[in-house]
Order: structure tokens, then C-alpha cells, then sequence
């Protein structure tokens, strides 16, 4: 009769629990359908050199769509995603619309694991649903499933890992293999991943060290399976690069960009690199070859770039430890700074995600840190929260890397309301775990204000589009509000020189020169667009100071040579 009874609870739950998730899911595959059917008229939806990061992935996947498994060097980037990627343009062609559907799918997979741990870790069915449509209308995680990025499926994968291991028992040989296998997957697409999993078995071992039953086989099993999944890549980069690679090249400048003297714990620019991933990695390793002296490879460039990190801490113990604790509660503050600026550009171009309806990250640092206190039966999620926020903390804070720990700070979430409301609530105790939670979450940031970066962007987006009007017209709201910004007046150039009015043109371009001296490209389009409006010989005194400045100008000199002769 008592299993009876306890059946009879069990099952209703486990009906309820999946009807909630259905209900969950089909809500966030709707919403996906909504922007994706938004996005798809943006002028930031094509791809382009300026769509920066996202042009890097799809390239990636049309290489192995193709039939190139393996990138010619060792790995710059995490490889999972480029691969599941480059199997959809396989069977689908190479889409954004394919792509977009992957992230659709992806977020759909990790509400219903999100449900499914609420309810488990003791959410009440409302709350839970509550906590999960809060989720999916997350704009962050909603614009991330519609772009060609790895986010959507690394927050898939580390969710289900979280799910697997709450329940997973090691004495078992199907749930050590799976854990091993899900485990490796994720490493691939999330680094972070091999922190999870390390602490993992140690915690196992604990366990059974205090039961004194040890699943030594379980976890070797399940250590096993995870490193099969790995060993390929490593045995590619090491072959590649001469020495020892487990998953990619850019760690070591990772590291760096989170560990320095002028670092803030969120991404910041480095010694004037170009700020998109190939880009700034490209300028990375030529800098640390020309202060080495010498050709060095991927490997040896990002060891270099570790050292220096290393050394901060070494030199500057001090500043190193406030850095962390500044990047430690970054990482529950409720500002999303997002090094992308997705959503950002897509307030500019199409005025989405303006209404403060849309939920902020306030709401999920504040559910993060109640579930933290009060989610009694959270052992899995609480371990892989506490461990991803300071596999994160020890580089640096972006959104977009915070996001892969969001779903788990909602369930948590879900279930310590839960847990509040139950015993907290009603016996009106003050708890002066709130005072600290609050301060964290509201922490006031100082930041520089990147909105002109988003205008300049966009504009070059528009320019890319062919759509100079629009580019002309972002570029001057850009400028309203930064009025020296060098990028901007050379984005109103370029406008102005496709519409044809090449006097401003080369009046805009010559305002760039003059705020930043260096811009790599100002005074030559500035000689360009004189030459077109036949002010030959204000074309070439704008050469000569070119050249004067950068005698290795090769471009500028050919233009040099080829004018002065039509100049008396």
C-alpha cells in the first residue's frame, strides 16, 4: 500500500512536469519565430565582414559542409559548434535561416531541462513555469539563438549536463558513460566545461570517501568516455602546432584580456587590437612576435600571452586579488555588458527589445542568489553554478559568457523561492543574506558609453547593405552624440562618397584624420574623394602627409605617384 501511495504522488508530478515544460517550450519556440521573422528584414541580418564574430562561425561551417573536418592549423575557436553547424548547411544548405532554426531548437531543449530541474529541485509548478517564460523572454538568449553564434547550443548542452548529473549514479555503468559522453560534448563548445567536470568526480569521491564506497569503476568509466571525445582535437592541434593543445590556440590571450593592469573584468580593448575574434587574434600573435623577435606559432603566442597574465599576479598580487573580487560580483550585477552589442545594434536598426517589459538580468541574479540559499535538494546545480562562476571570473565578465549559467540561476531560482515561501515566508524571519544579494545585483558600474561603437557599426553594416542613405543618416545620430569620434565621421565619408558628394566625403574623412592621426585608412580616402571632385593637388598634399606619417604605405604611394604628375 505505501508504494502504492507513493506511486500515486509520483505520478501526477511527473504528468505535471511534463505539461509544464510542453507549455514552456512551445512559448519559447514561439517567441523565437516572432524575432526571427523581425530579424530577417534587419539590415544586420546578412552576413558581411563587419557581422565580425558570426561571419567566423558560418565560415567555418560552410568549410566543413563541405567536407573539411579539420581547419589546416590547430583550432582558434571551440569546435563543437562550427561542426554541428557545417552538418545542418550540409542537409539544408548554408542558411541563416537553417542556422537560426539550430538556435530556436537549442533554446527549446534547455527551457524544457530548465522545467524539468525546477520541478525536481521542488519548484512549485507555477513557479516554475513562471521562472522559465522568463527565460524565454530573455532578449539576450532570444537574439543568440537567431545568429550564426555557439551560445544557444553551449547553454543547451551545459543544462543537460547539469540534469544528467543530478540524478546520474557512477555505480552505474550506463549513467557513468553518459556522463562521460555529455560531459566531452560540452567541453567542446565550453571550455569551462572541464572545471564542471573535474569538480564533479572530486565531489563524487567525497561522497563516497564519507559512505565508504568509492565508484572508483564509474568514474574511470566515465572519465574515459569524456576524454575519447577530446583526444581527436587534441591529437589534430598538437600535430599542428608542434607542442601539447587540448582545445584551442586563443586561451592564453583570453587569459590576458582578464589578468592586467588595465583590465576592469569586462572585456576592454588591448594594446589598440582590432576587436573582432580573427581580427584581434591575428594582432595578438603579430604582437607577440614582434616583441619576442621572432616567428613564433598559435600555441607558442598564446603561451606568451599566459605568461603575462601570470606575471600581473605575480608582480601585483594585490591589484590582481581586487580584480577578481570586482569580475566575482560582476558576475551577478544586473548590468548585461555585452562585447558583441547585439542587442544594442538591433535597438538602432529596428527599435527591437526598447519596452522595459522585456526581462533584464536583475531578475535572474537576484533567482541565482536565492537559489544558492535556499534550494535544498540543488546539489548538482549549486556545484556547477558556484563552478562556472569562477571558471568565468577567472577571465573576464561578458553577457554572452554569463549566459551559459543563466537557465541553472533560474531553476535554482525557481525552486529557493519555492523553498521561501514555504518556510521563510510564513514565519516572517529576516534574513540578512538579502542586504549583500541586493548590493551585488545593484552594484552602480561606471562604463564608457559604447553607443557611438554602435552607431559606427551599424553604419558600416548599412554601407555593407549597399544602403549609403541610411548609413549617411546613422552615422550623424552616431555623431550627435560623440561628436569627435573618428570612426563615425569616416563612416559619414564613406556615405557621402557612395551618394556622390565627394567634397563632403573628403571633408569628413579629413576630420577623421585629424582626431586619430593613425586611422590606417582616413587621409587615403580623403586623397580619394579629392581626386574624384578633380582637386588633384589637395589629393596629393593629403598623400604627402600620409606618407610622411606612414612611409610603408604602399597604397598610398602608388595613389601618390600616380597623381603628382597632374599636379603642377
Amino acid at each position: 500500500m505505501k508504494q502504492l501511495s507513493e506511486v500515486k504522488q509520483v505520478v501526477p508530478a511527473m504528468i505535471g512536469g511534463r505539461v509544464l515544460a510542453i507549455v514552456a517550450v512551445l512559448w519559447t519556440a514561439l517567441v523565437r519565430v516572432w524575432f526571427f521573422l523581425q530579424f530577417r528584414q534587419s539590415p544586420l541580418f546578412p552576413l558581411f565582414a563587419s557581422a565580425h564574430d558570426r561571419m567566423l562561425y558560418h565560415e567555418a561551417a560552410m568549410t566543413i559542409a563541405n567536407g573539411q573536418i579539420w581547419p589546416d592549423g590547430a583550432f582558434g575557436y571551440m569546435p563543437l559548434y562550427p561542426w554541428l553547424l557545417g552538418v545542418v548547411y550540409a542537409v539544408f544548405g548554408p542558411s541563416l535561416t537553417a542556422a537560426a532554426a539550430l538556435g530556436a531548437f537549442a533554446d527549446c531543449v534547455t527551457v524544457a531541462c530548465l522545467v524539468i530541474l525546477a520541478r525536481r529541485w521542488g519548484a512549485y509548478p507555477l513557479v516554475a513555469l513562471a521562472a522559465a517564460t522568463l527565460y524565454a523572454m530573455y532578449p539576450l538568449a532570444i537574439a543568440y539563438a537567431g545568429v550564426t553564434m555557439p551560445n544557444s547550443v553551449n547553454v543547451m548542452l551545459v543544462t543537460m549536463l547539469v540534469l544528467i548529473l543530478d540524478r546520474a549514479r557512477l555505480s552505474h555503468w550506463q549513467d557513468a558513460l553518459c556522463v562521460g559522453l555529455l560531459g566531452g560534448m560540452a567541453a567542446l563548445g565550453f571550455a569551462g566545461t572541464l572545471t564542471l567536470m573535474a569538480v564533479y568526480w572530486g565531489w563524487q569521491i567525497g561522497k563516497g570517501w564519507r559512505c565508504q564506497m568509492i565508484p572508483w569503476r564509474g568514474i574511470a568509466l566515465s572519465v574515459l568516455s569524456f576524454s575519447c571525445l577530446l583526444l581527436p582535437v587534441a591529437v589534430h592541434n598538437t600535430r599542428a602546432e608542434g607542442e601539447f593543445v587540448l582545445l584551442t590556440t586563443h586561451g592564453g590571450f583570453n587569459f590576458y584580456m582578464g589578468n592586467h593592469e588595465r583590465a576592469t573584468g569586462y572585456p576592454v580593448r588591448v594594446e589598440n587590437f582590432r576587436m573582432t575574434a580573427r581580427l584581434m587574434l591575428e594582432d595578438a600573435h603579430a604582437f607577440a612576435e614582434q616583441s619576442v623577435g621572432r616567428e613564433l606559432s598559435q600555441a607558442e603566442s598564446s603561451a606568451w600571452w599566459a605568461q603575462r597574465g601570470r606575471w600581473f599576479w605575480r608582480n601585483q598580487p594585490g591589484q590582481a586579488l581586487a580584480l577578481t573580487a570586482r569580475k566575482l560580483a560582476l558576475f551577478w550585477n544586473q548590468l548585461d555588458v555585452d562585447d558583441l552589442r547585439i542587442l544594442e545594434q538591433l535597438r538602432i536598426t529596428d527599435g527591437l527589445f526598447r519596452s522595459r517589459l522585456w526581462p533584464g538580468f536583475v531578475w535572474f541574479g537576484l533567482l541565482g542568489g536565492m537559489g544558492l540559499l535556499f534550494a535544498p535538494k540543488a546539489y548538482a546545480g549549486r556545484l556547477a553554478l558556484l563552478t562556472g562562476w569562477l571558471s568565468v571570473a577567472a577571465f573576464f565578465i561578458t553577457a554572452r559568457y554569463r549566459l551559459t549559467f543563466v537557465p541553472l540561476m533560474v531553476a535554482l531560482g525557481a525552486a529557493g523561492v519555492t523553498e521561501w515561501i514555504r518556510t521563510t515566508w510564513p514565519q516572517r524571519q529576516r534574513r540578512l543574506w538579502l542586504v549583500p544579494l541586493l548590493a551585488v545585483v545593484f552594484l552602480p558600474v561606471q562604463l564608457p558609453d559604447l553607443r557611438p561603437v554602435d552607431y559606427h557599426n551599424v553604419s558600416v553594416q548599412l554601407l555593407a547593405m549597399e544602403d549609403p542613405a541610411r548609413a549617411l543618416a546613422v552615422a550623424e545620430a552616431g555623431l550627435a552624440l560623440a561628436p569627435d569620434n573618428a570612426d563615425l565621421h569616416h563612416a559619414r565619408g564613406h556615405a557621402q562618397a557612395e551618394l556622390g558628394d565627394f567634397l563632403l566625403a573628403a571633408a569628413a574623412f579629413g576630420r577623421a584624420a585629424e582626431l586619430r592621426p593613425e586611422h590606417p585608412t582616413a587621409q587615403f580616402n580623403q586623397a580619394l574623394s579629392l581626386a574624384r571632385q578633380g582637386e588633384i593637388c589637395q589629393a596629393v598634399a593629403a598623400l604627402e602627409h600620409r606618407l610622411r606619417l606612414r612611409p610603408d604605405d604602399l597604397r598610398a604611394r602608388s595613389l601618390y605617384q600616380e597623381l603628382r604628375e597632374f599636379c603642377p
